[in-house]
């Protein structure tokens, strides 16, 4: 009885990733808080649009660290992320970090030693915004 308790409690102690697809990364709440190189914008949108970011990921990188802030749980954004080889990463909402707060704080750690290099794509979709949102997106190559 106790063992299945704690299984119930690990489990759940472990944040939903959605859409999470076998393309040879690992995705993790992020605890980091020493970024490397710093790749920042910030932007608005609106409720069932799609804005599309990219950003160029040099070699060498061993993880990254994305960070999605639009301050305000009561609105909800999901972030889609692909790969330079457009493979899709997968699909994350405010919860993917353990936590529902206007964000979505996470690392992408490959299954080999670096992070492909090239232009990653990452897409925010306003699926629950009650006027236009504004938000920053950061990407750290660490």
């Amino acid at each position: 009885m106790v063992f299945a308790l704690l299984l119930v409690i690990a489990f759940l102690a472990v944040p939903p990733v959605s859409g999470k697809e076998d393309v040879g990364y690992t995705i993790r709440p992020s605890t980091s808080d020493d970024p490397v190189t710093t790749l920042r914008l910030s932007s608005s949108i609106g409720q069932g649009e799609t804005n599309r970011h990219q950003f160029y990921v040099g070699s060498g990188v061993r993880y990254l660290e994305v960070y999605l802030d639009w301050g305000s749980a009561s609105d909800s954004l999901r972030l889609t992320i692909y790969a330079p080889s457009g493979s899709k990463i997968g699909t994350f909402r405010d919860n993917a970090d353990g936590a529902v707060d206007g964000k979505i704080h996470i690392d992408i750690d490959p299954d080999s030693n670096y992070v492909s290099p090239g232009t990653w794509t990452f897409d925010v979709y306003g699926e629950k915004v009650s006027s236009q949102r504004t938000y920053s997106l950061n990407l750290y190559q660490h």
